[in-house]
């Protein structure tokens, strides 16, 4: 079932022209969809329309346009993280330069609407509704998370409405769209949402965990990044609930510092991390909190059990469940 959706997405993308000139501006365009990616969002959205009674087809334009809206973040995002890797190759500003990526990045922004516009389905103003409001989501989230570069006192609480914004809307908005397209009742199309907030929030904590102890080619990208960066995740956020004494003016140390060897910091901090336990807590808080109440959300739709599995089964290798 998920590789059928996976081969839609996959054609709808191919289908995609980007022989347009000026090509500096396309060309990064083409090269960032053509790296693949789990397309988790565009599969949700497809997922969300079959669960409720429509074609995977029908949701493919709306589905496409959240996967554009993805992509287009991911563009600026690598420029304000100075990543040099995404999804295993150099990240577009890498490949071309910053300008470059800063224009390519924003002309996506317009294709996602572009193609939504495309939409002759109904519901189309709620979804461009939700496109819009979503992209205004993610902004303050992405806000949120350079303005926690420089506070001192960030609470958990606070980060997890940072990563609300920046990360769950979008998979929620995702799981929305097919429910729009669907054309089910308001409760559902809430639900829906709300389930997809719950595996959002769980998707970033198991990310923050996978930046500390990925295998790097499985990953994607180099661990140790947010450790480097001194950004406030999870793990750092619990590692700072959590120390005492000694190792806790270790750890502030090692987030003060400026000029330094980032394999010996990302050693350092691990070790912490291993000692306090923070990594279980990690997981723990995926497990026992965000994909429990995502289950109740999703226990309140009451349409036939077979029709959840697919959502289930994709949730389950979203967030790393093996069983």
């Amino acid at each position: 079932m998920l590789e059928k959706y996976h081969q839609l997405i996959q054609e709808a993308i191919d289908h995609l022209s980007w022989q347009q000139e000026p090509v500096n501006l396309y060309e990064p365009i083409a090269y960032i969809l053509s790296q693949g990616g789990k397309r988790i969002r565009p599969h949700l959205a497809l997922i969300s329309a079959e669960m409720f009674g429509a074609k995977a087809e029908e949701a493919l334009m709306p589905a496409i346009a959240f996967e554009m809206l993805h992509n287009f973040t991911l563009i600026h995002d690598d420029i304000m993280d100075k990543a040099d890797l995404r999804r295993g190759k150099p990240t577009v500003y890498k490949k071309w330069n910053t300008n470059i990526a800063i224009l390519s990045g924003d002309a996506l922004f317009a294709k996602a609407f572009e193609q939504m516009m495309k939409y002759q389905g109904g519901n189309k103003d709620q979804l461009l509704q939700l496109l819009t409001t979503t992209t205004i989501e993610i902004c303050e989230g992405q806000q949120f998370d350079i303005d926690f570069e420089t506070m001192k006192n960030v609470s958990i609480d606070n980060y997890l409405n940072m990563i609300r914004l920046k990360t769950a809307v979008m998979l929620a908005a995702c799981l929305k769209a097919g429910a729009l397209v669907a054309g089910v009742n308001e409760k559902y199309q809430d639900l829906i949402y709300q389930y997809g907030l719950q595996i959002g929030l769980a998707f970033q904590i198991q990310d923050d965990w996978l930046d500390v102890y990925a295998d790097v080619s499985q990953f994607g990208k180099n661990v140790g990044g947010d450790i480097a960066e001194n950004k406030k995740t999870y793990m750092s956020l619990r590692a700072f609930e959590k120390v005492e004494g000694a190792d806790r003016q270790l750890l502030e140390k090692y987030f003060s510092l400026v000029n330094f060897d980032k394999q010996a910091k990302y050693q350092a901090v691990k070790a912490i991390y291993d000692k306090y336990q923070v990594g279980a807590d990690a997981l723990a808080l995926v497990e026992n909190t965000f994909f429990r109440q995502a289950m109740q959300l999703l226990s309140q739709i009451d349409i036939p059990q077979d029709k959840k599995q697919p959502l289930i089964e994709w949730t389950n290798k979203l967030i790393g469940r093996n069983y």
